[in-house]
Parts: structure tokens; sequence; C-alpha cells
């Protein structure tokens, strides 16, 4: 969501609009940040905030909501009103409960984007919750046709809701030459690399593939980008296998990098994904993917530039080793891979999202 909403500011900006974000310190990530940064047309204002409890209220909604919806609800009617606020842009529900309530005090218009699959219960106080944001708001986004989907399921008008398509930098994700040089670089044996970007929780399916490598070839690597609750464990596994190396958090601007070097991207969820923003960004840098069929990713991607598979420590070694034996089939959907990128995932999606902001 981070990642998106970078872009949309920037294509906002491009396109002349004045860009106010609210958002808190960074609340997982030890990395430096200001109050107020500003560039052209682009001010985020960030609220000081008690860090390092996210993860840990993952489980529990409620908590969770708590947590995020003071420092957001206190402080948007003063920038509404200092910043002459004309649209009110919220992203997941609880800054959709903030944009929807202030934005019907200022009379304001409201668009609310959601960017996961919830499964919303088929009745009770949440579901009624969630679906008083969305009748409320002026219009109405989900991340994929299936949460598009799930949205109009709580009864609200199909007219006043879509769904919308991340994009992404195309000339920043993109195919790098010299791929020899560049694992020289980052340290990498010249051996037949499987990466994993993305946050180590539940539902990404981190455990089934650290179960699979324990048994796969030993001349494949597995390499693991990211943080989480699960760091721990994937740190451990890597002290126990020689052909797993757990890489942590790096600098954005050097993932495409990584993406490019790397013969296969996996996605394994095994919770219903959002739509998985690393498969655009690694099909822009040539890279297919071994996805889940959970969620959005078949929406994603398809079997020209990857494979899907039900995920299971037996399944993923089996497609793992299927890739590794077949290099000239990869190589295929490596070559779809840019094209594909380019067809689905430039910036004129940002266009959908924007033709939302007007009335009518």
């Amino acid at each position: 969501m981070e990642t998106h909403l970078d872009d949309l500011c920037k294509a906002l900006a491009e396109k002349g609009f004045k860009v106010t974000v609210l958002t808190y310190r960074p609340l997982q990530t030890k990395t430096g940040w200001k109050i107020i940064e500003r560039e052209k047309n682009i001010e985020i204002i960030r609220l000081p905030w008690i860090s390092n409890l996210f993860y840990k209220l993952v489980k529990s909604p409620f908590l969770e909501f708590l947590y995020l919806l003071p420092g957001l609800f206190f402080w948007s009617p003063f920038v509404i009103l200092l910043k002459k606020i004309d649209v009110i842009h919220s992203h997941g529900l609880v800054a959709g409960f903030v944009g929807v309530f202030w934005g019907k005090i200022f009379n304001k218009r409201t668009v609310v984007s959601i960017h996961s699959i919830y499964h919303f219960p088929k009745k009770g106080l949440y579901r009624d919750f969630v679906g008083w944001i969305f009748k409320n708001a002026d219009y109405c986004l989900g991340l994929s046709k299936q949460s598009a989907e799930e949205i109009r399921s709580l009864g609200i008008p199909a007219k006043k809701v879509d769904n919308f398509t991340y994009w992404i930098d195309l000339h920043k994700f993109k195919v790098q030459n010299s791929k020899l040089k560049i694992k020289k670089q980052l340290g990498w044996e010249y051996k037949f690399t499987v990466l994993f970007v993305g946050r180590l929780v539940e539902g990404k399916g981190v455990e089934e593939l650290l179960e699979s490598v324990r048994k796969w070839h030993r001349a494949i690597d597995l390499k693991i980008i990211g943080a989480g609750p699960l760091e721990d464990m994937v740190k451990k596994a890597a002290e126990k296998n020689k052909n797993l190396e757990f890489i942590g958090t790096i600098d954005q601007n050097r993932l495409p990098l990584y993406y490019s070097v790397a013969d296969l991207l996996i996605v394994p969820s095994t919770s219903e994904e959002g739509f998985g923003r690393v498969i655009l960004e690694s099909l822009a840098c040539g890279t297919p993917i071994l996805g889940a069929k959970k969620g959005a990713i078949p929406e994603a991607m398809n079997e020209t530039v990857g494979r899907f598979l039900e995920v299971s420590p037996l399944n993923i070694k089996n497609k793992v080793e299927y890739f590794f034996n077949n290099k000239n089939i990869l190589k295929k959907l490596s070559q779809n891979a840019r094209k594909f990128a380019e067809r689905r995932y430039s910036e004129n999606n940002a266009e959908k999202i924007i033709n939302t902001y007007k009335a009518g």
C-alpha cells in the first residue's frame, strides 16, 4: 500500500494536483522520518505514534483499529480545513472510516480503496460497520475484481464500486544487463536462484517454503527478502541450510537488481492475496513467477509468464525442481514477462483512480 501510495502521489503531482498525505510515522520499519516532508505538489504529514505494535495486534482487528484510529481521526479535520481539501481518498478500513466520517461533516467527496481480501462475515456488528463505511463513501475501489465483488456483497450499488490495478515504474523495474556481474556484486553464487520478497507473516506461505527448501535439490538457492513476526524462524532455517540466505530488508531502489538476477520469484501465499505487487515488479524485470492460485494472484499473472501451484512443501519442491530441470521453458516465460508488464502495469492505470475524484 505504501509503495502504491507513493506511485499515486507522484502521478497526481505530475498532472498538477496538489496532494496532502496524512499518515503515521513508520510503525514497523526502523528508518529515519520527518513530521513534514514536501516536494513538488506533495506534502506528507507523519504523525508521531507508538511503534512496533502493528504485527502484535494483527490477529485482533478490533484492537488494531483502536490503535490506528485516534491520530488520524483527531488530525484529519485540521488538515481538511487548513489545506482546503476537495477530495478525501482513504486507504484501508481505518482510514476509510476517518475519511467518510469527516467527509460527511465537511461535505467533501470521499473515495475509499482497500488493498486486501477481508472475508467479511455474513452478519454481525463488524459487517454493519464496514457496510456503513462503503455505503457513505462516494466511490469504492477494490484491488482486484474479487475485492470489488466483496464490497458489492455488502449491498453497495454496483455503479459506485470498481476495481483498480497497481502500476509500477517501468523505467526503474527493468531487465538488467550483465546478470553474472550483478550476482558477483551481490555475493551470490552462480546457482539456480529462487527469490521470495514479502512480509514474513502467517498466510504468506513462509513455513511451507522453509520446509520445502530443506528437501529440494542442493544446487538450488533460496533468497528471502522481508521482515515480520516470522523473521526468527527464517534466520534459524538459514543457519541450518546452506542453500538458504535471509537478506532481510533492503533499499527499495535495489530491488530491481535482486529480481533481475533471480531465476524465479515465488509467491506461495496460503491466504487470499490482495494482488501481489511483487509479481508486477518481478515480471517487469523479466523474472517468471511461481505463484499460489489464491486471491487475486491469478488476476496479476497467467501461465504465459509463470506457473500456479497448490501450496504445500512437496508441491513447491516439485515445481521449483521442474524449472531447474527445464530451463528452456523458464527462458520462454522470461521472454514474455517484460512485455506482459508493459501491457498491463504502466502508469496509465492511474487514470481509473483519478476519474473517481470527479463527481457525477
